[in-house]
């Protein structure tokens, strides 16, 4: 993924991420009256977007796997760097928020509220996209990849396989020693 394309991700996230910091810092009186009458919508609605989103990731995930049938990574994007740029983008919009809310600027109370309330939310979504940012674009990759086209006398043919199958040997004889089988060697039968 091209690094513009994952910034704006990041930052497109950052927001709903921000609504559930927004969450945790008033924990357990979400609020829901004067100024913040419009927040439990806008929390709900974070809610589902988050939810919707990673359960589509999972679903393209697997798919590829069963097409793909298996495991194909790269390298995951840097959790630490992550976690940094989700933490002050989710700081940023809770402050703004705040700051529009109050028609002043936050107290240090508020800061401090709002710091404990996005970090464990950024710090569980930078866990899920360094998760995701490995597994993810393989698997769209499989998936919007073209078929591969089989030629008339494959389909004609049944698949061969690396070992041809064994003859049935009659009943009572043992089998034959084909060198890749330990131990003594067995006493012939005449």
């Amino acid at each position: 993924m091209r690094r513009g394309r994952a910034i704006a991700l990041v930052g497109g996230l950052a927001l709903p991420f921000a609504e559930l910091g927004h969450a945790v810092a008033y924990w357990p009186h979400v609020p829901g009256t004067g100024a913040h009458l419009y927040f439990p919508a806008l929390l709900e609605a974070s809610g589902v977007l988050v939810a919707a989103l990673l359960l589509t990731a999972l679903a393209v995930m697997a798919a590829a796997r069963v097409l793909e049938g298996r495991r194909r990574g790269r390298p995951a994007w840097s959790f630490p760097l992550l976690f940094c740029v989700l933490l002050a983008a989710q700081l940023a919009i809770f402050l703004v928020q705040e700051s529009l809310e109050s028609r002043s600027l936050p107290g240090l109370a508020t800061l401090t509220a709002g710091l404990v309330g996005q970090q464990p939310v950024a710090l569980l979504a930078a866990l899920l996209l360094s998760w995701l940012s490995g597994r993810l674009g393989p698997a769209i990759a499989t998936l919007l990849a073209p078929a591969r086209p089989q030629t008339g006398l494959q389909r004609a043919l049944p698949p061969v396989s690396a070992r041809p199958p064994r003859p049935p040997l009659p009943p009572g004889r043992p089998l034959p020693h084909t060198g890749q089988q330990r131990g003594p060697p067995r006493p012939l039968l005449v």
